[in-house]
């Protein structure tokens, strides 16, 4: 039998799903947090959408599992040209993220609004566009995924957490939002964060908020840095937090995109 490369990135697909590391748990969950919860905000109209979408895709059973679809996949030769639609890179000496910063191939804030244009068109049948919009809304949220180059996003400073070498940005994607429960108590414990004002914005606006907490992080830093879980509660509370806004504001992206019903 000839297998197509659809059929192979399905299978690529699911082969990483059943072999996927622990170690990838904790940056997978924040998505599914975010998804779900942006699922449970949206209007009933958007629920119905996003639902129709899921189902079509067959690559997941809801839509907190849909948004893990981007990472799973950007391995993948269909698909390695979504690797650098994950983040934004600008230089140590900015201070703010501007869409001159995005490259020709992309970058997250680019591709967010390239999504809702996708969605938008067909809101019927394009899931990818769907995964992708949900993904890319959670990355732009988390600090290291708007950071700097000349150390791949953190990817290139070494750090330690509970004894065990690790790097920036394994550790706020995984370590310090500490996600390890089901999906139901994850999802309620990050609604439990408030969202004191849901300010809309630009990409643009969101990945600046996440640029000051990089700042932040590395001023902060020491070479050879360790951490234990009581050096990083404060840090906790404010990704938790993050991720709540994220989802917030998922869903009022997803409101406006969703189609009015005839009834509406």
């Amino acid at each position: 039998m000839k297998i197509n490369s659809m059929q192979r990135a399905v299978f690529a697909v699911l082969f990483m799903m059943v072999f996927a590391s622990g170690a990838q748990a904790f940056s997978y969950s924040s998505h599914a947090v975010v998804c779900d919860l942006a699922y449970q905000y949206a209007a009933p109209e958007t629920q119905k959408m996003i639902s129709g979408l899921v189902r079509q895709s067959r690559e997941a059973r809801s839509f907190a599992q849909l948004c893990g679809w981007p990472d799973r996949v950007r391995k993948i030769d269909d698909y390695k040209h979504t690797s650098v639609w994950h983040y934004i890179n600008v230089a140590r000496k900015d201070t703010s993220v501007h869409r001159a910063h995005c490259p020709g191939k992309g970058c997250v804030t680019e591709e967010i609004r390239a999504m809702q244009k996708r969605l938008q068109r067909d809101p019927d049948s394009d899931w990818q566009a769907l995964a992708f919009l949900g993904h890319f809304v959670g990355d732009v949220h988390q600090p290291l995924h708007v950071s700097y180059s000349d150390d791949r996003g953190g990817n290139q400073t070494r750090i330690y957490y509970r004894g065990e070498r690790t790097n920036l940005h394994a550790f706020w994607d995984r370590d310090v939002p500490g996600l390890s429960g089901t999906l139901t108590e994850d999802s309620n414990l990050i609604a439990s964060f408030s969202v004191e004002f849901l300010r809309e914005g630009s990409p643009e606006d969101w990945a600046n908020e996440s640029l000051e907490k990089t700042r932040e992080i590395y001023r902060n830093y020491r070479k050879g840095a360790r951490f234990e879980d009581d050096d990083i509660a404060a840090d906790r509370h404010w990704v938790r937090s993050r991720l709540h806004l994220a989802a917030r504001r998922l869903a009022k992206l997803l409101d406006q995109l969703a189609p009015v019903s005839a009834a509406g």
